[in-house]
């Protein structure tokens, strides 16, 4: 059974993975001359122009140095901030806010970090970021992780919480709700079905 939960949720991952990349996002053009097959036709891309694009085409596009994508990064500073407020509600079912696909854009900045680690002549400051980075994602997954896993209890998730999830957590929450279900579910049969009463 286990395996089988691991297999589901690979698939759940690549699905993730390909809407994340699929999400629209906006674009700064810092070349000129390129032209971008969009919305069924060719695009000339100018210099100092916005588009919207998807995300595997903005990745594509940055790193041939061609645009900047145009969206809050998830910095240190940041993410150490978000940790301080959820640390410090830990107890309160309160949640700070993440868009998106925030731990997909976090990894993303992780993964930046890691190959420029391999190449920077500042490797001893990449690191150390590296660590920071890596602690407090480290810190931040226990703390939602333990929040999303109490909101099981209640039937539907408060509208004001749910606008504070990232959509990987709106996804972790519908994949232990279902199978909290299932479960409750098949030991409620069972306790119909198929005891036995002895009398004495």
């Amino acid at each position: 059974m286990s395996g089988l939960l691991e297999l589901v949720e690979e698939l759940v991952f690549k699905f993730m993975s390909r809407d994340f990349q699929e999400e629209s996002v906006k674009i700064e053009v810092v070349s000129d001359g390129l032209k971008v097959f969009l919305e069924e036709s060719y695009v000339e891309l100018v210099k100092g122009s916005e588009y919207t694009v998807p995300r595997w085409i903005a990745s594509r596009l940055e790193s041939m140095n061609v645009c900047r994508v145009k969206e809050p990064d998830v910095t240190v500073e940041k993410l150490s901030q978000i940790v301080y407020l959820e640390e410090t509600q830990s107890r309160k079912p309160q949640l700070t806010k993440l868009n998106g696909y925030f731990y997909s854009r976090l990894k993303q900045v992780i993964s930046k970090l890691e190959e420029s680690l391999r190449t920077s002549p500042d490797w001893k400051i990449q690191a150390e970021m590296l660590k920071s980075y890596s602690e407090f994602y480290d810190a931040l997954t226990r703390e939602r992780v333990a929040k999303i896993i109490n909101l099981l209890n209640l039937m539907d998730i408060p509208e004001d919480i749910g606008d504070k999830m990232s959509e990987e957590e709106k996804r972790l929450y519908l994949d232990l709700k279902t199978i909290l279900n299932l479960h409750l579910r098949n030991f409620y049969m069972r306790g119909r079905h198929g005891g036995t009463v002895h009398k004495g």
